[in-house]
């Protein structure tokens, strides 16, 4: 199971939050994350947002994620999405 803490930052303060999961155990994890991605993304009202190599070496050495407007095409009015991997539970 992966879980996934999506939140939104304005001026240093959190916007808006959740955390979402996904269970399914016939997927790669790279697939959960990207599954979890889009759901924040819909829950949200926010286009994809572009993944580049430098929120990949971050989700490997840190399990946490910063997206600012260089990972969007649309302007975005907030300052970060930060996606933060919790540990699993089990």
């Amino acid at each position: 199971m992966l879980r996934v803490w999506g939140i939104i930052r304005k001026k240093n303060k959190i916007i808006k939050d959740m955390v979402v999961e996904d269970s399914r155990i016939d997927v790669s994890k790279s697939d959960q994350l990207h599954h979890c991605i889009e759901q924040i993304c819909y829950k949200f009202d926010l286009q994809r947002p572009i993944w580049l190599p430098k929120n990949q070496r971050e989700y490997e050495d840190y399990r946490r994620v910063v997206l600012t407007q260089d990972n969007f095409i649309e302007a975005i009015d907030f300052d970060t999405l930060e996606l933060e991997i919790l540990e699993d539970e089990e």
